[in-house]
């Protein structure tokens, strides 16, 4: 009886310690935090002429604010229009650093999306009105003071394909409509295309039957842009491209494939070049696999990379894997598609991760093998694969 009563005792008493710590942390959190007062730039009144395909960038900076207990501040910008008083902001982006930095840089691009946003036609100038939020926690400060900027949108497109082919004399597929290649909408308003071009025109369709509207490349002012009813014009030897349409920044890009190889891990070295074949495709016929011998057996892992050139040199452009350490693939030939699919965003060459394993079940020591890339747009995704012969 005498220990269970020091034991209770003991309970309530750790019991009032944590009452009253919990009441002593919630004392010591404090969520003011002051408004921004200081706006350093856009200068008010700033007139911007949007050129999306430039690459321009706009800097909008101001004072830091202060929280009462010293922890970090967070940062929006809010447009409105300029008869608003940012009840309701039509637009709202976090600050450089997901929020952390008193500054936001927008492209030409990203303010050509605010001004659409906030009602502006094409070639239409209109003036908004931005200001900074600071917040800690649900404490949220408007900025003391606002500032007016002028956006003149450039022309551009009101609906954006959803989808595109590549046409013409120039091409793998030829003039007529139907054999147009189809391109790969990377995201929305933006395609490309992994194709071989010779001397000749060609254009592009939003579709390859009946009456689609079709879209040229032409330079305007040191940039490839967009229009449309025209067609482009390809000059010289044939070569093996990368041609890209960006439709909400009203640009375009090319970039020449000189080279694509599979490099092999273990051997720290370059297995073969892949020729290119058409339509998209790599390919090396009759290679025999050699692996090297490690501790733990015969090491399978592998991945490719092309040498591309956007007009500055050429550099090395890896295509990856979707992980850092590929799965083992033993049995599993052919592997899905997930699999080998081709994560063109992550540009890894260090030499053993981000690749692929073979299925050496399937492909033993000393077997012949078919090897490609295919970067088809009329495909599901950009793979990598082999096959036996």
């Amino acid at each position: 009886m005498k220990n269970k009563l020091f034991a209770s005792l003991g309970l309530l008493a750790l019991t009032i310690i944590g009452l009253t710590g919990c009441d002593k942390d919630e004392r010591d959190i404090n969520m003011d935090v002051t408004e921004v007062k200081t706006f350093f730039t856009p200068a008010d009144n700033l007139s911007v002429k949007l050129n999306p395909a430039g690459g321009e960038v706009v800097a909008f900076e101001w004072e830091q604010a202060k929280a009462a207990d010293g922890s970090l501040v967070l940062y929006e910008v809010a447009f409105d229009q300029a008869s608003g008083d940012f009840s309701q902001p039509f637009y709202t982006v976090v600050s450089d650093n997901k929020g952390v930095l008193n500054k936001l840089s927008l492209s030409h691009g990203d303010l050509n999306n605010i001004a659409k946003l906030g009602g502006s036609a094409f070639f239409e100038k209109k003036k908004f009105k931005w200001m900074v939020l600071s917040s800690k926690g649900t404490n949220v400060k408007k900025s003391a003071v606002t500032r007016t900027i002028e956006l003149e949108r450039p022309g551009g497109f009101d609906v954006l394909p959803g989808n595109l082919y590549l046409t013409g004399a120039a091409t793998e597929g030829g003039a007529d409509m139907a054999n147009a290649l189809k391109m790969r909408q990377v995201s929305p308003g933006v395609f490309e295309i992994y194709s071989k071009l010779k001397a000749g025109t060609y254009k592009f369709l939003d579709g390859n039957t009946g009456t689609p509207k079709a879209y040229y490349i032409f330079a305007k002012d040191g940039i490839n842009a967009i229009g449309m009813n025209g067609e482009s014009t390809f000059t010289g030897a044939d070569k093996i491209m990368r041609v890209r349409l960006d439709f909400n920044n009203i640009n375009a890009s090319y970039a020449e494939v000189k080279e694509m190889k599979m490099w092999y891990c273990a051997g720290n070295e370059f297995w073969f070049t892949l020729p290119y074949t058409s339509n998209g495709v790599w390919r090396k016929n009759g290679h025999t696999v050699n692996y090297t011998q490690m501790p733990w057996g015969f090491e399978e892992r592998h991945k490719y990379m092309m040498v591309i050139n956007e007009g500055a040199g050429d550099k090395n452009w890896w295509l990856n894997g979707n992980s850092g350490d590929p799965a083992g693939q033993d049995g599993q030939y052919p592997s899905s598609v997930a699999y080998r699919t081709i994560n063109m965003t992550v540009n890894n060459g260090s030499q053993w991760d981000w690749g692929w394993k073979f299925d050496r079940t399937y492909l033993p020591q000393g077997s012949v093998a078919d090897f490609w890339i295919s970067l088809r747009g009329s495909e599901t995704a950009y793979t990598m694969n082999y096959q036996k012969p």
